[in-house]
C-alpha cells in the first residue's frame, strides 16, 4: 500500500481559546508519533482531539489512515466513512475508505468509493490512481487490463467519466452481488459528466440494467426514458428500437400493460425499419405475452405463431422450439387441450433434438401444467418429476424450484396434501439456499395454502420455516404466518401482484378459520391491488373470494354482486374454467336461499362448460345439482332424469362416495313420482354402497330411507326393523347423536300406527340422550315429538307441558323460527281444550315472533345491502315461509275438532271446520278477541289456501357425507 499524507488541521468547532490550544498541541503531537512511525500512539492522540472537536472530519480521516498503517482496517474504515458523513466534499475521506475496503478484500466496494470521491473531486490523482490500482488488484483485472491498455493507447487512461464507465458496466457484468456497487459507479460517472452523448447513452443504458437486476423498476423506467431520449437525439434508430424493446418489459413486471404494448409496437416497427429479425422476434414474442397477460388470446395467438414463422426463417431452432412453447400456452388458456399438447410436445422432440436440458425440461414443465388443466394430476405430475430430473442433473436450482412447485401444485389438487406440503418445503429451501427473495414468496404462499387445507394450527418447529417467517412468534395459524411472509416478501421488493396473492391467501385462510369480516378486509386490499395492476384474473377470483365470505356472513346480495362480477370478468377473459366455478357459485348461492327457479339455469350452463372442458366430476356434480333443485322444486320427473345422469358418470369415475349419493336421490326422487319398487331398489343400493366403503353416517341413512319407503309400501313391519337396525348401528359406533335420531325415528313411525305408548318411550328415550348431550336443539324437537304423542292420546296438559319445555329451549337458544313453533303446538293443544282466548293468545305469539323475524331478516338485509353496492335487496324473507306453518297449526286444530280426522279432508271441509270454530268462538267469547282471531285468519287467508293446496311435501335429499 502507498504511503498516505497525515495532514495538520485546525479545530473545526468554536472551541475556546485554551481548549482550541490544547487541540492543536494533540494534533501536532499525533503528527509528530506518524512521522516516527508510533501509529499507535498518534491514534490515542487523534482520540484525544476528538473528544475536545467530536465533529473534526479531518482528524477521522488521518486517524483512519494511522488505523490502516497498523493495519486494523475495519476501524479504519469506520472512521473513514465518519469522515466521509460529517463532511461529503471532502475527497480524502472516500480515498480512506476505499483503502481500507480494498484491504479488507472488498473491492466493489472500494471501486464504488473511489468513483464517489471521483465524482466529488475529478481532478484527484489520488483517487485516480486509488481506483486503477483497485481495479487490477481485483476480480475483474483479466476483464478491466486489456480495456485499460486500450485506453491508454486512445490517451483516455486519465479521463474520470471514461474510466468509471468502464469499471461500472464491468461490475454490473459481474453479476448478483455487485449490481448495487455498478450503480454507485456508474452514478459517479454521470455526476462527472461528459460531453459525449452517446457515452452518456451508454450509462443510461447501463444503470438501467442494473436497477432492473435489483428490481428497482420505476428508476430503472427512468433511466430507460433517458436512454431511448439519447437514442432518438442521435438518430440512432438501432438504440431506440433495444430502449423500447428493454421499456416495454419493465412496464410488463409493473403490470402496466398498455404502456408495455406500445412500447413493444414500436420495437416492432423500429425493427422491421432497420431490418433487425432478431429484435423483431424478441418484439412479437413479447407482445404475444403482454396480450396474454390481458386476456387478448386471439392476438397473443396471432403474435406467437409470427414470432415462430420469423424465427423459422431466421433458422433458429432454439428459438423455435422455444415460441412454439409460447403458442401452446396460449392454446391452453383458451382450453384448446389437444393443440395445447401438440405444440409442447413439439417443443419437447426439438429441444431433445438439440441436446438443450432447460428447454427439454420447460417443455416438459408445459406439459405438466396442460395434463394439470385436464385434471389429470398423475400424469402431471410424471412431467413434473422429468423436469426435477433435468434440473438435478444441471444443478440448476431455479429449475429445481419450479419442479417443486409444479409437483407440490398436483399433489394439493390431488388431495395428497401431506405430499403436496414435502415438495413445496424442497421449493423453499431452493428458494433460500439460492437467496431468491422472489422464490421465497412463493413458496411460503403454496405451503400457506398446504396448511390451510391440512388444517394444521401449529408451525412446524423446522428451521427452515424459522426462517421464512422471520421468527414471528404468537397464536396465529401457520398458513396465515406463512402467507404472511410471503406478503413481507413483496413488499419489500415493490411486488405489488405478489402483495395481492399474498392478501388473497390471507383473505382465504381467515374464510378457512370462519373469521369472515377479517376475510373480507384482505380481500378488497386483493381486489384494489388487482384492480391498480390491471391483472383481470386476479380481479376475478377475488370477487369470487368476496362473494364466499359475504355468503358465509348471511349478505347474499352482496354475494350475488360479486358473484356475478366473477362471471363476467371470466366470460370477458374467456376463461372457461373460471366461468364455470362462478356459475357453480352463482347457482349454489340461490339453492341456499331457496330460490331454486334462478339457480337452474346457471346450473344447466354449468353443466354445458363442465362437458366443454372435459371435467367429469363436474358435470356429475351439475347433474346432481341441477336434480336437487328440480326435486325442491317438485319436478321430479326433472330431478330423476339429472339423477340418473349423475348416477351414469358416477360409474364411469368409479367413485363409490358420489355412486352411493346418486343411489340415494334418485330413490328419493322415485318415492316422489310414487316409484316405489324403484326407490326400494336405490336405497337397497345406497345401503350396500355405504355398507362396502364403511360408511356408517351412509348407512344409518339409508337404513332410514328404506324404512321410509317401507311406510309407503305398507310394509310397517319391515319399516320398524329397519329404523332398529339404525338403532343399533348408532349404539355400535356410540354416536349419540344418530341413536337419537333413531329413536326419534321409531316413535314417529310408531306413533303413525297408533302404538302410542311405544311412541312415548322411544321419544322419551330421544330427550334423555339430547339431555345428557347437552343438545338444546335436539331437547326441542324431542319436546315436541313428546307433545304430539300425548295429543294423539288426548293427554292434553302433559302436551302443554312438552310444548312449554319446547318453547323454553326455543327462547334458550334465542332461534325465533322454533319459538314460533311451540307457539302454534301450544295454541292447537289449548284449542282442543276449548282454552279458546288462551289458545288466540299463542296464535297471536306465534304470528308476533314470526313478524319479529322478518323485521330482524329484513333489517340485516338492509345492512347488507348498502355495505359496498346499492343494488336493490332480492332476500326473500324466511317468515314468507313460515307464516303458512302457522296456519299449518290451525288446520291441525281444527282437524281435532273434525268428525273426520284423516288428512285428505281437503279445503271445503276445511273451511267448514274454520267457520265451526268461529261460530264457536262469537258465541263464547268477547266480540273484540273473536274480532282480532278473524283479522289474523283473513289476513293471511291467501297462504292458507296455498298451503293446503300444496299438499304433503317430500323432504330434501339427503346427502351422505
Amino acid at each position: 500500500m502507498s504511503q498516505r499524507d497525515i495532514s495538520e488541521v485546525k479545530g473545526t468547532s468554536d472551541l475556546p481559546a485554551a481548549s482550541e490550544a490544547l487541540f492543536l498541541e494533540k494534533v501536532r503531537e499525533s503528527n509528530t508519533a506518524c512521522q516516527g512511525g508510533d501509529y499507535a500512539r498518534a491514534v490515542a492522540l487523534y482520540g484525544e482531539a476528538l473528544q475536545l472537536d467530536p465533529n473534526n472530519y479531518i482528524i477521522y480521516s488521518n486517524r483512519s489512515a494511522a488505523l490502516l498503517k497498523m493495519g486494523q482496517f475495519q476501524h479504519a474504515l469506520s472512521d473513514a466513512v465518519r469522515a466521509r458523513d460529517l463532511n461529503l466534499g471532502w475527497p480524502k475521506a472516500y480515498y480512506r475508505q476505499g483503502v481500507a475496503l480494498q484491504c479488507l478484500g472488498k473491492y466493489a466496494e472500494a471501486l464504488a468509493a473511489f468513483s464517489c470521491g471521483l465524482a466529488v473531486d475529478p481532478k484527484s490523482n489520488q483517487l485516480l490512481s486509488g481506483l486503477i490500482e483497485a481495479s487490477m488488484k481485483s476480480p475483474l483485472r483479466s476483464t478491466l487490463e486489456p480495456t485499460f491498455q486500450q485506453l491508454e493507447v486512445m490517451h483516455l487512461d486519465k479521463s474520470p467519466f471514461v474510466l468509471i464507465s468502464v469499471v461500472g458496466q464491468e461490475l454490473l457484468g459481474a453479476g448478483a452481488g455487485n449490481y448495487t456497487c455498478a450503480v454507485q459507479v456508474l452514478e459517479a460517472a454521470l455526476k462527472i459528466g461528459t460531453c459525449s452523448l452517446k457515452l452518456r447513452g451508454s450509462v443510461f443504458s447501463a444503470l438501467s440494467s442494473a436497477y432492473w437486476a435489483l428490481n428497482s423498476l420505476d428508476k430503472a423506467i427512468n433511466y430507460m426514458q433517458q436512454d431511448l431520449a439519447v437514442a432518438k437525439s442521435l438518430g440512432d434508430v438501432n438504440g431506440e428500437c433495444r430502449a423500447h424493446g428493454n421499456l416495454g418489459s419493465a412496464y410488463f413486471s409493473k403490470a402496466s400493460f398498455e404502456e408495455a404494448l406500445q412500447s413493444h409496437r414500436y420495437q416492432l416497427v423500429l425493427a422491421m425499419k432497420c431490418k433487425d429479425t432478431q429484435a423483431a422476434a424478441s418484439a412479437l414474442t413479447s407482445l404475444g405475452h403482454v396480450y396474454t397477460a390481458v386476456g387478448d388470446y386471439p392476438n397473443a395467438l396471432a403474435s406467437h405463431k409470427q414470432c415462430v414463422q420469423l424465427v423459422k426463417q431466421m433458422d433458429d431452432k432454439l428459438q423455435e422450439a422455444r415460441e412454439i412453447g409460447n403458442v401452446g400456452v396460449v392454446y391452453l388458456a383458451i382450453g384448446e387441450f389437444e393443440s395445447a399438447v401438440d405444440c409442447h410436445t413439439q417443443h419437447l422432440r426439438l429441444a431433445r433434438r438439440l441436446g438443450n436440458k432447460v428447454e427439454e425440461a420447460r417443455a416438459y414443465s408445459n406439459l405438466g401444467s396442460s395434463h394439470h388443466y385436464r385434471r389429470n394430476f398423475s400424469q402431471a405430475i410424471v412431467f413434473h418429476e422429468n423436469v426435477l430430473r433435468i434440473a438435478q442433473e444441471l444443478g440448476d436450482r431455479a429449475v429445481e424450484a419450479r419442479a417443486y412447485a409444479g409437483l407440490g401444485h398436483a399433489a394439493r389438487c390431488a388431495g395428497d396434501y401431506s405430499q403436496a406440503k414435502r415438495w413445496h418445503e424442497r421449493q423453499l429451501d431452493m428458494a433460500l439456499s439460492s437467496r431468491d427473495k422472489v422464490g421465497e414468496g412463493r413458496a411460503c404462499s403454496n405451503l400457506g395454502i398446504v396448511y390451510q387445507l391440512l388444517g394444521d394450527h401449529d408451525l412446524c418447529t423446522n428451521t427452515l420455516f424459522i426462517v421464512c417467517v422471520y421468527q414471528l412468534l404468537g397464536d396465529h395459524d401457520a398458513a396465515l404466518k406463512l402467507h404472511q411472509a410471503h406478503l413481507n416478501i413483496a413488499t419489500s421488493l415493490g411486488d405489488s401482484a405478489g402483495m395481492g396473492r399474498a392478501y388473497g391467501n390471507i383473505g382465504n385462510a381467515y374464510s378457512a378459520m370462519g373469521y369472515y369480516q377479517q376475510a373480507i378486509k384482505y380481500h378488497k386490499q386483493e381486489l384494489t391491488i388487482s384492480k391498480q395492476v390491471k391483472d383481470r384474473n386476479s380481479e376475478a377470483s377475488t370477487h369470487g373470494n368476496l362473494a364466499v365470505a359475504y355468503q358465509a356472513l348471511g349478505a347474499h346480495d352482496m354475494a350475488l354482486f360479486h358473484y356475478r362480477a366473477h362471471l363476467n370478468i371470466a366470460r370477458e377473459l374467456k376463461d372457461t374454467a373460471g366461468e364455470a366455478c362462478a356459475l357453480l357459485n352463482l347457482g349454489n348461492c340461490l339453492s341456499s336461499r331457496a330460490e331454486f327457479a334462478q339457480a337452474v339455469p346457471y346450473y344447466e350452463n354449468y353443466l354445458m362448460l363442465s362437458q366443454e372442458l372435459h371435467d367429469v366430476e363436474g358435470e356429475a356434480r351439475a347433474c346432481h345439482l341441477l336434480g336437487y333443485a328440480h326435486y325442491c322444486l317438485g319436478h321430479y320427473r326433472e330431478a330423476v332424469r339429472y339423477y340418473d345422469q349423475d348416477l351414469l358418470l358416477a360409474k364411469d369415475l368409479q367413485d363409490k362416495t358420489t355412486l352411493g349419493r346418486a343411489y340415494c336421490n334418485l330413490g328419493l326422487a322415485h318415492s316422489a313420482l310414487g316409484n316405489l319398487d324403484t326407490a326400494l331398489e336405490c336405497q337397497k343400493y345406497f345401503l350396500a354402497i355405504a355398507h362396502m366403503i364403511k360408511n356408517l353416517p351412509g348407512k344409518f341413512r339409508a337404513l332410514g330411507n328404506i324404512g321410509d319407503v317401507l311406510i309407503k309400501l305398507g310394509d310397517s313391519a319391515e319399516a320398524i326393523k329397519m329404523y332398529q337396525r339404525q338403532l343399533s348401528f348408532a349404539r355400535q359406533s356410540r354416536d349419540r347423536s344418530l341413536e337419537a335420531a333413531s329413536y326419534g325415528a321409531l316413535g314417529l313411525t310408531n306413533r303413525m300406527l297408533k302404538c302410542y305408548d311405544k311412541a312415548l318411550g322411544f321419544h322419551t328415550q330421544e330427550l334423555t340422550v339430547r339431555q345428557e348431550m347437552q343438545d338444546l336443539k335436539g331437547e326441542c324437537r324431542a319436546h315436541g315429538n313428546l307433545g304430539a304423542v300425548h295429543m294423539s292420546l288426548g293427554n292434553y296438559t302433559n302436551a302443554i307441558k312438552c310444548y312449554q319445555e319446547q318453547l323454553e329451549r326455543a327462547k334458550e337458544l334465542k332461534e325465533s323460527a322454533m319459538e314460533a313453533q311451540a307457539y302454534g303446538n301450544l295454541g292447537i293443544a289449548r284449542l282442543n281444550m276449548a282454552h279458546y282466548e288462551e289458545a288466540i293468545g299463542h296464535f297471536e305469539q306465534q304470528l308476533a315472533t314470526l313478524e319479529l323475524l322478518e323485521n330482524s331478516l329484513n333489517k340485516s338485509r338492509s345492512q347488507s345491502s348498502t355495505v359496498d353496492s346499492p343494488r336493490t335487496s332480492t332476500f326473500k324473507p324466511a317468515t314468507q315461509t313460515g307464516r303458512p306453518r302457522f296456519f299449518e297449526s290451525l288446520f291441525r286444530g281444527f282437524r281435532g275438532t273434525s268428525n273426520n280426522p284423516t288428512r285428505g279432508t281437503g279445503i271445503v271441509s276445511v273451511a267448514a271446520n274454520v267457520a265451526r270454530a268461529l261460530s264457536r268462538f262469537m258465541s263464547m267469547m268477547v266480540t273484540g278477541v273473536a274480532q282480532t282471531f278473524q283479522r289474523l285468519v283473513r289476513t293471511n287467508t291467501r297462504n292458507l289456501t296455498s298451503f293446503l293446496s300444496a299438499g304433503p311435501r317430500e323432504p330434501p335429499p339427503i346427502v351422505p357425507t
